[in-house]
């Protein structure tokens, strides 16, 4: 598994490429594994999916609980 240094370079040498790339958004840990098998270079999250998924609307969802989903997501993939 690659450090955050060398995740954060990768993360701008995406940028910096002469094509575009496309970052989906999971929802869940689930969609993020699929979506990184899939080959996707990178993954976003998405505040609404989150929520919308345990049945909250968006914003309704803390801090803390945004933070441990995002940290959930990040652990499962590289």
């Amino acid at each position: 598994m690659l450090t955050q240094i060398e995740k954060g370079r990768a993360f701008r040498a995406l940028h910096e490429r002469d094509s575009a790339f496309i970052i989906p958004n999971p929802w869940d840990v689930g969609s993020a594994r699929l979506l990184a098998h899939l080959g996707f270079q990178a993954l976003a999250t998405t505040s609404m999916g989150y929520a919308f998924s345990i049945g909250r609307r968006d914003g309704a969802v803390d801090r803390p609980l945004m933070m441990k989903h995002a940290s959930e997501i990040v652990s499962a993939t590289d």
